[in-house]
Parts: structure tokens; C-alpha cells; sequence
């Protein structure tokens, strides 16, 4: 590979002496710290200095564990980059140890005298919005005993999921099938989606038979593991003093229910334009009867051409422009800086992400194969790293931060713009209907199916507060159920079905699927805006990137006039979806 597809790490560290130093300094500050443990409550001035040392802490391990996990990712099986990354797991978790006691010790001090430090100390407005969110949390921390206790068995709190984990991922053995040239083909969830947009239909049909199937000759242990994960989930909801697991699960997102009651509410409410795309796809895929393992072909398809790096940096900056000159400036330049390790390489990590690293700059991992969606990842990620870039430029490490609620808004605004450049650019009718096809899946995997499983949860974990008996059978009922509600009439849900809800491991993270929804609702509005060339608007997304985490995650995106308690915004998304299948008709 030329140099200049690969990151440069001298610019986070020039030597390992300087990492060395980076980590003494860390052990170093440490110790200033832990003098601070049990004197909070002395003093305004004392809870500055501990956030202070606490800020140059963080500060430094960013960029310690940034430069660790980049090293291994690079290569997987370097010893060096092993040690690099689980000397910095290690610190990492020596930081978390020595500076538990901030939280409790904050908890501890009278609401009001804390509000008075805030207002006699000018200095310690700097940690507003972290004493702030402590004490709207007190009613929620429990007593030192109690909260020492607990910590004790988060290892024992994973053991469900990772049970999971194990059963499926490594004991589940799925069979094959015959491939179209009759090769075979073992089953696994990597390979599945790619069987599933085959156009040969007994081959999609075979392959999600026998995988699902699978699942149901495990489903009582599955079921098992994943009520007592929801039993868990709300007993502890309970004990911290929520009114429910899912009260518990959105004030962690930084979101509330009414967020997610008004989502599932609003898509409830205009379920006809997916059963509208149903219909429409039984008629393009011309089937006496559509099951669900035909909704994700793209009969559309069209061969794609390679497309370099270059290239793909081109089309984005042209496809992003409306965005303004200031971030098309900045992301010209990141893309002339190293910001991206692009091509795949023997043992680097697979996949891709943006790694924000404060005070250097963020770091991108790609294994770029020049496809349509490798351009697309691409823009996606460097809406992660110029939504980083902005707001570590703008707000301290501690604020720079944004929650995961507002994590994939940026990333997907540039998908959208960059999926309009590519259709009002199509060189052909053919290749303007398969993009259009391609943007009206995304939203439909994204906004509907998000949210389907998000209705899902929120039924099973009511059920399980309610003390209602649930089962194997009683969770497929409610999965197929709402199937039928989603999908409509003209989808055929085969029985099988029941057990799809089995192969989603992010039930595991109670209630973390609504934030998808919510997300590419959100960008959808956002890029409409921009494209609509709405006066003032660029101007008002750029200072949302900038806020970082330094407000409360629905204020930030109220500055850009979107409220996700009100229905507006799924509303107009769910248009969007609409605009785009009738554009669809109109094409074929």
C-alpha cells in the first residue's frame, strides 16, 4: 500500500517514549486524585481540582487507548499491538477504579449546596452539565454499600448475554444448501443477507427455512436467557427507582418515553405506506404471493463499475457540498491527511468505524473494495469524524462527547445526500431505479423494521412488569403478530417466522433498537432541510455538531428544530419513504 492510504500514528505519538510518558503521567494523576477521595464535600474548590485532574485524565487516555487499539487493528496478530492495546484495556480500568468514588461522594452532598457551589464557584461551571446530571440522577444511585455491592456482579449481569453469544455464534451449527452453480454453502448469519438478496427464489427460500428453523430447535434455551435478561433488566429498573425498565433504559440514552412512545405511536399510525410497498413489491417481483424471504432482493440490481478511492472522494465532496465551504474545506483537507486507513491488508481488523481521538484528530479504519456501498461507507463514516472534529474543537474532552442518541444523525445525513447526488446523476433509468431502490431499503430496514422491534420490546418487557407467564410460544405469537400488523395483508409470514425474534442479539441491550429509528428520522429531516436549501439551516446543523454532548441530547437537536416528543419529525420521515416509493411507481 503507498503511504497515503495509510494512517500516520506519529501524529497522536512520534515515539514510544512519548506514549510511555503519556501513561506515567496518567499513574501520576491518579494518585493526585485519590487525595481528593472522601474531601468533595469540603469544598467547591475541591470538587474543581478532582474534575480538573480528572479532565487531564481523560484527555491523555483517549489518546493512550486510541493509539493502542489502532496499532492492533492495523494487525491482528502483531504481539506488539496485543500488548499496546491491553495495556491500555488495563489503564482504562485503573482510571474507572481510582475514580468511582466522584459519582457517590457528589451524591452525597445536599442538592442545594451543590447548586450553591455552582453559583459561587465560576470555575466549576466548566463541569456544569456533569453535576447537573448527577443530581437529576440521585433519586436513581443507591447507597455506597449498596452501589459497591452491585458493581461487584456486572460480570454476573453479562453472563446471559454472553451465554448467548457463545450458543449462537459458536454451538448453533446451520446446514448448507446448494448454491446456484450447485456449490455448496454452509449457512451462518454472515453469509445469510447475501443468500437472502439472491435472485434465485428456491435459494432464499432454502436458506431462511433452514436458518430460522435452527433457531426453533434451541428456542427454550434462547427464551430462557433472554426473559431472564428482561427479568433482570426491570427488577434492577425497580431497585433504582424508575417507574419502568424502559424509563430506566431512555434517561440512559438521554432520551424519555414520551421519545419513544410518540415513534412506535406515529409509524403505528401510517403503517399503509409499508403495506403500500408490500403490494408493490409482490407486483414488481410479479409472485402469485410474496413471503418474507422475498423482501429483500433488489430485482433492480445493476452490475456496478470499480470505483477508486479517488473517486469515491470526489463524488462525496460534490455529493456533500451542500453542506457549505467550510466543511467541504475541512473534509478536503482530512481526506489529504491520512484521516482513513483505506484498503484491506493481511490481518487488519475487518469492517469499518471513526475513532475521535481530542486533540489530534479522528481516525478512520475502512477495508475499501470500490463498491457502491464501500463509497457509501465512506461518507458515513466521515459524518462520525467531522461531527467529532466539530465538536472537540468546540467544546472541552468531557463535553466534546455526544450520546449515542445523536451518534448516527450526522453519519446518516451524509448517506442521504450523497444517495440524492447518485440518483440525480444515474447515467442510465436503470441505474437511478436500483439507487432509489437501494435508499427506499435503508429506510425501511432502518425507520420500519427499527421500529417493529422496538414495539416488540416494549410488549415483552410490559408482559414481564405486569407479572404475565411468558413462553416460547407466547414470545412468536407477539413477533408474528406484528409482522402481520407491519407488513400487512399481501405478506405471507410463514410459521417459521415465530422464531425470528431469536436471532436479534440486540434485545440483549434492552431497548437499544428505538435509537435507529429515531436516528435516520432525524437525519432525514436534516438533509431535506439542506437540500431544500433552507436559509440559515447549514448554518444551525454545523453549531448542533458543535455542541458535542455539552447540553441534554434532545436540547441539542432542538437547535436545529427537531423534537423527537413530537410526531413532526417521524412524520416527515415516513413522507420521505412515501415520496420515494411513488417515485419508484412512477420510474417502472
Amino acid at each position: 500500500m503507498e503511504n497515503k492510504y495509510e494512517w500516520k500514528l506519529t501524529e497522536i505519538y512520534k515515539t514510544e517514549a512519548d506514549y510511555e510518558a503519556d501513561k506515567e503521567k496518567v499513574n501520576e494523576k491518579l494518585s493526585q486524585i485519590a487525595q481528593y477521595k472522601g474531601k468533595l464535600k469540603e469544598s467547591s474548590e475541591n470538587i474543581y481540582n478532582c474534575y480538573k485532574i480528572y479532565e487531564e485524565i481523560a484527555q491523555l487516555i483517549e489518546k493512550i487507548y486510541a493509539y493502542g487499539m489502532l496499532v492492533y487493528h492495523k494487525d491482528l496478530s502483531n504481539p506488539e499491538g496485543i500488548k499496546l492495546f491491553k495495556d491500555a484495556e488495563s489503564l482504562d480500568a485503573k482510571i474507572d477504579e481510582t475514580t468511582s468514588f466522584i459519582v457517590p461522594e457528589l451524591t452525597d452532598i445536599d442538592t442545594d449546596v451543590l447548586e450553591d457551589y455552582l453559583k459561587e464557584n465560576i470555575k466549576l461551571q466548566r463541569y456544569k452539565r456533569l453535576i447537573e446530571e448527577i443530581i437529576e440522577k440521585k433519586k436513581h444511585i443507591l447507597s455506597k454499600d449498596v452501589e459497591d455491592a452491585l458493581s461487584r456482579f456486572s460480570d454476573v449481569f453479562n453472563g446471559v448475554e454472553n451465554a448467548y453469544e457463545i450458543l449462537t455464534n459458536a454451538e448453533i451449527k446451520f446446514p448448507s444448501i446448494k448454491g446456484e452453480n450447485g456449490e455448496e454453502i454452509e449457512l451462518s448469519e454472515a453469509t445469510y443477507s447475501k443468500l437472502l438478496s439472491n435472485k434465485d427464489r428456491e435459494i432464499r427460500k432454502q436458506a431462511s427455512t433452514l436458518l430460522v428453523s435452527e433457531y426453533g430447535k434451541y428456542i427454550n434455551t434462547i427464551t430462557e436467557l433472554y426473559l431472564n435478561r428482561v427479568n433482570e433488566y426491570t427488577k434492577m429498573a425497580k431497585l433504582r427507582n424508575y417507574n419502568s425498565s424502559l424509563e430506566k433504559a431512555v434517561d440512559e440514552d438521554d432520551a424519555t418515553v414520551e421519545v419513544y412512545n410518540k415513534l412506535i405511536s406515529t409509524v403505528d399510525e401510517n403503517l399503509n405506506i409499508n403495506h403500500e410497498y408490500t403490494k408493490l413489491k409482490k407486483q414488481i417481483l410479479n409472485l402469485p404471493e410474496i413471503h418474507m424471504y422475498d423482501m429483500y432482493v433488489n430485482p433492480f440490481l445493476v452490475e456496478e463499475k470499480y470505483t477508486d478511492i479517488e473517486e469515491a472522494e470526489s463524488i462525496i465532496l460534490k455529493a456533500l457540498a451542500p453542506l457549505g465551504t467550510e466543511y467541504i474545506g475541512k473534509l478536503k483537507d482530512a481526506f489529504e491527511s491520512n484521516w482513513m486507513d483505506v484498503y484491506k491488508a493481511p490481518n487488519k481488523r475487518s469492517g469499518g468505524y471513526s475513532m475521535s481521538i481530542f486533540g489530534v484528530h479522528p481516525y478512520i479504519l475502512l477495508n475499501y473494495e470500490g463498491t457502491n456501498n464501500d463509497v457509501s461507507t465512506v461518507a458515513h463514516e466521515f459524518g462520525h469524524a467531522m461531527h467529532s472534529y466539530y465538536a472537540c474543537e468546540s467544546q472541552n474532552v468531557l463535553d466534546s462527547n455526544y450520546t449515542i442518541l445523536l451518534a448516527e444523525i450526522a453519519s446518516t445525513v451524509n448517506e442521504i445526500l450523497l444517495a440524492q447526488y447518485r440518483i440525480d446523476h444515474a447515467e442510465t433509468k436503470e441505474e437511478k431505479i436500483s439507487l432509489l431502490y437501494d435508499r427506499i431499503e435503508t429506510v425501511r430496514a432502518t425507520l420500519i423494521t427499527q421500529s417493529m422491534f422496538a414495539e416488540f420490546e416494549k410488549e415483552v418487557h410490559s408482559n414481564v412488569e405486569s407479572g404475565n407467564i411468558l413462553n416460547s410460544t407466547k414470545l412468536g405469537e407477539i413477533y408474528l403478530e406484528l409482522n402481520k400488523k407491519y407488513y400487512g395483508k399481501d405478506l405471507i409470514i410463514d410459521d417459521y417466522n415465530k422464531y425470528n425474534w431469536a436471532r436479534i442479539p440486540h434485545f440483549y441491550s434492552c431497548f437499544y433498537v428505538y435509537k435507529y429509528a429515531t436516528g435516520i428520522s432525524s437525519a432525514i429531516e436534516i438533509a431535506t432541510r439542506i437540500l431544500n436549501k433552507e436559509e440559515g439551516f447549514v448554518e444551525k446543523y454545523i453549531n448542533m455538531l458543535k455542541l458535542g454532548g455539552s447540553k441534554k441530547s434532545l436540547d441539542i437537536l432542538r437547535t436545529v428544530d427537531i423534537d423527537l416528543e413530537d410526531s413532526k419529525t417521524y412524520e416527515n420521515a415516513l413522507k420521505f419513504y412515501e415520496k420515494d416509493i411513488k417515485k419508484l411507481k412512477e420510474l417502472i
